[in-house]
């Protein structure tokens, strides 16, 4: 909920010089304000309503105590009318107008009534220049979804000196104008002042990734992880997901293999499958194959056995390969017909032409492989007669 600010009155002796109130009318008050100062806020209000001002002044005073009151029982409807009321006055001390025209802010932006709350605003800061006011306006104008407004407000502030809550207002201003370089930058700066704080590194590095920092956003990471300000399971997952996309698969893959083996991380499906895609893109076979084998063996996955027999043939180890592919092939639908494909090229490299002919005739059997297996049973025809043409 939104800070209501409470007028701070000023005692009735005071207020009376000031504001030319009776003697009378300070002698009712004097009970109300009683109440008022030691937090009875319902008692008091209570009592204001049976006061009897006899000035414009003394009814000024007295809506702004009312203002006051109703602000603190979180009477915004009430609280707005009175404030209203008072600012009506145009004989206050700058001192009470300036406060009356901050809680009259506070109660529109209790409200939502956001530009009507900056406007309260930029009227106190035209009686005071303030760092506390242009701070609440900046938080008033992100609100109301004046960006802009609120990194100018915001930047003007951070150039007197270091803010927590000023930078954070300008952070999330950038953020939300999608001027990702610079909101990083300033999240950056939140992780210098508060190194400790892992919500900082967190936004330092997606902000970096939404600015297309790959490196920096890594290096951070990095160093967050080091520090174990960031050091579960979906932190290690992102930075060995950066190595992949920064053209370091090898350096992920190391980093995933011993995150498994430490139990920082799940050997799930997935990750054993992310660490068999980084070995590939390191061009790590040997550790490729392996990694696509366990994940075939450990989690019953037909397509990583697939992907073990096509990077088998791929490496020329084709008897290793065809073992594989033959214990597939018998396999219904989709993967079975994509194994003796395989199988069907193995024996073509190995020119045994009769096995590969009848693993094309199965596949002309099958609709989405019609054409394919065609072209290979001609393929395969020509050879063959190529070959008994030699023989004769």
């Amino acid at each position: 909920m939104l800070r209501i600010w409470i007028c701070l009155l000023a005692l009735v002796s005071q207020a009376c010089l000031a504001m030319e109130v009776s003697p009378h009318f300070s002698r009712q008050l004097e009970p109300v304000m009683k109440l008022y100062q030691s937090g009875q806020w319902q008692q008091a209000q209570n009592k204001a309503t049976g006061l009897k001002p006899g000035s414009d002044a003394e009814r000024a005073w007295l809506a702004q105590l009312q203002a006051s009151l109703a602000a603190n029982l979180q009477q915004t409807a009430q609280a707005s009318r009175y404030v209203e009321l008072a600012l009506a006055y145009k004989e206050w001390p700058k001192q009470q107008q300036l406060q009356l025209l901050c809680l009259r802010g506070d109660i529109q932006a209790q409200q939502s009534n956001w530009s009507g709350a900056i406007a309260s605003y930029k009227a106190a800061l035209a009686l005071k220049s303030d760092d506390a006011l242009r701070l609440r306006l900046a938080g008033l104008y992100y609100h109301n979804k004046q960006y802009g407004e609120a990194v100018s407000q915001s930047e003007q502030l951070l150039k007197k000196g270091w803010h927590k809550q000023t930078a954070i207002i300008r952070l999330s201003a950038l953020t939300a104008l999608q001027r990702y370089g610079a909101a990083a930058e300033q999240a950056q700066e939140l992780v210098r002042h508060e190194p400790k704080e892992s919500k900082w590194w967190q936004q330092a590095v997606s902000l970096n990734l939404s600015a297309k920092r790959g490196d920096q956003a890594l290096g951070l990471l990095q160093t967050a992880i080091d520090r174990q300000l960031m050091d579960d399971a979906a932190a290690r997952n992102q930075l060995i997901r950066l190595y992949a996309w920064q053209g370091l698969p090898y350096r992920g893959a190391r980093l995933l293999e011993a995150a498994m083996t430490k139990g920082q991380m799940k050997a799930s499906a997935e990750n054993q499958q992310l660490l068999a895609q980084l070995w590939e893109g390191a061009r790590e076979w040997p550790k490729a194959v392996d990694s696509w084998q366990m994940l075939a063996k450990q989690h019953a996955q037909p397509k990583a056995a697939m992907r073990v027999a096509e990077l088998l043939l791929q490496q020329g180890k084709t008897e290793a390969a065809m073992t594989q592919l033959v214990a597939m092939k018998s396999a219904k639908g989709e993967q079975g017909n994509r194994a003796k494909a395989l199988l069907l090229q193995a024996h073509l490299n190995k020119e045994q032409y009769a096995q590969a002919l009848e693993l094309a005739r199965e596949l002309q059997q099958q609709d989405n492989w019609q054409q394919r297996a065609t072209s290979w049973v001609n393929y395969i025809q020509a050879q063959t007669d190529g070959v008994n043409k030699k023989a004769a």
